[in-house]
Parts: structure tokens; sequence; C-alpha cells
């Protein structure tokens, strides 16, 4: 009796001790995994730094910009489902009608050495839904010209703001068609004349139209912008 006794007292500490002991050590990691992903998942501003939330309802549904530090913005549509998302950080971002077609679109500004940029999503009211204009951060500062479907834009060119463009476009499947340009130069380089030189884009291809004294600026109270703006409403014919 004592040998059995002691035979069945071993066997017990051997194989039973190390079967009630692994489990805890497999799953402690688990539930701190799950744990973690719930935290991230259902309360994002624990994880983050939510900066701002606008809500709006377009076409008879709600949509929500959300932006915070990290995750940059995303969009939501009523069910709280991303359907668009910029990683980037980004300065600002609002509900806004570009193109004059009655539904509010979505206007992001994006921070960067060249001032005006800005990034576009357009509401499809056959999809019911947004679509990002791509290319959109090569035509800064972006203006309407009143009661057309074309725009013009502004961004340095070099020499300290000396050296700058501006590009007539129009949007076509969600992307930025450019027809024209006006390049100004008032830097006195040796390489390329004073002056205002105007094209017409082709195919891609610049076609000069005309060329201006660099002065022609002075005249307007708003000094180049002013001539800008003012030539492009004036002339944006010529160009289609």
């Amino acid at each position: 009796m004592p040998k059995l006794f002691f035979m069945f007292f071993i066997t017990l500490v051997v194989t039973g001790k190390p079967k009630e002991a692994a489990p805890q050590y497999r799953a402690e990691p688990k539930a701190i995994e799950r744990h973690a992903f719930i935290k991230t998942a259902l309360a994002p501003s624990v994880a983050d730094t939510v900066l701002d939330v606008i809500k709006e309802v377009v076409d008879g549904r709600q949509y929500t910009i959300r932006r915070t530090v990290q995750a940059g913005l995303t969009l939501l549509n009523s069910k709280e489902e991303i359907i668009f998302r910029d990683s980037s950080y980004i300065s600002d971002a609002k509900f806004k009608d570009f193109n004059n077609d009655g539904y509010k679109d979505i206007w992001i500004v994006r921070p960067g050495n060249v001032p005006g940029i800005r990034g576009l999503l357009l509401y499809n009211k056959t999809s019911k839904t947004f679509i990002e204009v791509t290319d959109f951060d090569r035509f800064p500062a972006p203006e309407a010209i009143k009661g057309t479907r074309y725009y013009y834009s502004y961004h340095r060119s070099g020499c300290a703001d000396m050296n700058w463009t501006s590009d007539l476009f129009y949007l076509k499947n969600y992307k930025p068609v450019k027809i024209g340009t006006i390049n100004g130069y008032e830097c006195a380089d040796n390489e390329i004349k004073d002056g205002i030189y105007i094209y017409r884009v082709v195919g891609g291809k610049n076609i000069k139209m005309k060329q201006m004294n660099i002065t022609a600026i002075n005249n307007y109270t708003n000094y180049k912008w002013g001539f800008v703006k003012d030539y492009w409403h004036q002339n944006y014919k010529l160009f289609l």
C-alpha cells in the first residue's frame, strides 16, 4: 500500500500541475490584445486627440468629418462607416458647395510651404457618395469664375514670389483639366525677361497668346492678384 500510494502521488504531481498553469500564460496576452483593439476602435479619442467633428446633412443623409492629430481626417456615413480617410495632418476641413450644383462638397485645407494647397471631395448625386478629385493640390488657392464651370489658381514660382503662376482649369471625371496659364516674372532674371506671359494649353502643350509688360499689375488695387482675377473673368472664353 505505501508503494502504491507513493506512485499515485508522483503521478499526480507530474501530470496534473502543468495542465492547470499553462492556459493562464497563453490566455493573458490575448486578453491584452483584445482590450487594446476595443479601446482603439470604440474610443479613438482616448488614443488620439480629436481636433473637431463636423456633421452635415447632404442629399438627405448625414455625414461626419472627424479630424484628429494622429489619424488625420476620416469621413463617415450615417452608419458610422468610414468612406474616406486621409492619414496626413489636415489644417481644416468643411462642407462647401464648390461646383455650385446645389450639393455640399468637402473642402480640405492642407498645410505646406505653398499657401493655398487644397483637397476636394465632390458629392456625386448618382452614386450618393463623395469622390475625391485627384491632383487637385496642383492648383493652389483655387477660385471659381462665377456663373461658369471654370476656375483659376495662383501659386509662387520662385524668387520669393516675384515669379508666379496662375492656371485656368475645369473639372472632368474628377480630375482638373488645365486650359490656360499666366506666368508672371518680375525678378530681373537674366534668363527670362520680366513680363506677363499668357498661354493657351492644348493637349498639354503651351501655345503663347500674349505677352504684356509686368507693370500692368500696378494698375490694380490688389496688385498681381487683382490682375489675375480680372484677366480670367474677362478672357476665359478665349481659352475654351
